[in-house]
């Protein structure tokens, strides 16, 4: 492995729990930061009455439904499919998976999107949300589902970082991030000197608003290839799927094109 990248090199020969530490660390602390989030936007909201706190209760598990899906579930596929890439020498395949990851978030991101916006006041409705606490919901979901979007290239590309073995940059961005919601979302949601209070919905743009700059910030980085994989926007091409089965002539079908599979 004389020829691996450094950052392969110090994963192989490294001791373990330095190591451990060294990539979790950031990782934990972009965690605290979003809690400290969601405890700032409960205060902010908790500011404006009770009827706006009981709106958001009804918004909150969808809005960690889609953190979770993207950062966890999805995002984790990715980290993972990348970092088995490059530790194969597989460079290319690894570009691909760069290329196919952003496809799925902005995918996914826009079937959630409009599932939210478009079904989301009969899911508060069916939590039990009505009258005022249900119009409060309704505004505030509206305008933080318009970014749902948003949220899934954001922990996409984070997840893409994180599968070369950099654990540090989209960890500090991610706190970046979460500073800069905390604070436009209690000046526009509480209002501060000249800018008005807008309310529930103004803490729900600071969320969006925050999580497009660190879209930007990504999508930079890895289009001017500062990390160990760059975005090839004008070599993006999708790829089928190789579809391997027990049957010669089965493959012989959806393969013929596979350099992998074919010639048998």
């Amino acid at each position: 492995m004389s020829g691996a990248h450094p950052e392969l090199q110090r994963l192989l020969t490294a001791p373990i729990l330095p190591t451990l530490l060294r990539l979790a660390t950031p990782n934990v602390l972009a965690m605290a930061m979003s809690v400290l989030v969601g405890v700032a936007e409960i205060y902010y909201v908790g500011q404006m009455g009770t009827a706006p706190l009981a709106a958001m209760a009804l918004v909150f598990p969808f809005a960690m439904l889609t953190q979770m899906m993207s950062a966890g579930a999805m995002g984790g596929g990715v980290s993972a499919a990348i970092s088995r890439a490059l530790g194969a020498g597989d460079l290319v395949r690894a570009q691909t998976l760069v290329q196919h990851a952003l496809v799925i978030g902005l995918g996914a991101g826009l079937l959630y999107s409009l599932v939210m916006v478009w079904g989301g006041p009969c899911f508060y409705a069916l939590l039990g949300g009505q009258d005022a606490v249900l119009q409060e919901a309704v505004q505030y979901g509206q305008v933080l589902f318009s970014g749902a979007v948003l949220v899934w290239l954001l922990n996409t590309l984070a997840s893409v970082l994180r599968g070369t073995g950099n654990m540090k940059t989209p960890s500090v961005v991610l706190m970046v991030t979460a500073v800069l919601q905390i604070v436009l979302g209690g000046v526009w949601g509480l209002g501060a000197g000249p800018v008005p209070a807008m309310g529930m919905v103004g803490v729900a743009w600071g969320h969006v608003v925050a999580t497009a700059a660190g879209v930007a910030y990504f999508l930079v980085y890895l289009i001017q290839g500062r990390g160990r994989l760059g975005l090839k926007v004008q070599r993006f091409a999708l790829q089928k799927p190789c579809l391997p089965t027990s049957s010669k002539w089965a493959r012989s079908l959806v393969c013929r094109r596979c350099s992998r599979c074919w010639p048998f």
